[in-house]
């Protein structure tokens, strides 16, 4: 699932030309480091990416349906910005990649 999950993000990404620069996807929720033009607001790409996301997840494994009747994803989220500290990012999120870890 998180493959699938991963997939998703990237191309919803890649549809809105927003630059995915590291990502992790964990069993209960996922890091994205993205660089993206003005024209959206973060709430618009989550929206984008969570709608997504949950139609395509809940469609390939139904029992998600069951066991997140109403909603996939939370309908919050964590945002900030960075400017100069990109590599303190970056190290942060791929220590939290439990999906990576596991591929492994």
């Amino acid at each position: 699932m998180g493959m699938l999950a991963e997939a998703i993000i990237r191309k919803t990404c890649m549809e809105l030309d927003i630059e995915v620069i590291d990502m992790a996807v964990n069993p209960d929720h996922v890091h994205l480091f993205i660089k993206y033009s003005p024209k959206y607001s973060v709430s618009y790409i989550l929206k984008m990416i969570k709608g997504r996301s949950s139609r395509v997840l809940r469609k390939e494994f139904p029992h998600l349906k069951e066991w997140c009747y109403d909603h996939l994803w939370a309908p919050s989220c964590h945002h900030s910005s960075v400017g100069a500290g990109w590599d303190v990012v970056k190290k942060y999120i791929s220590t939290h990649n439990t999906y990576e870890h596991n591929r492994k």
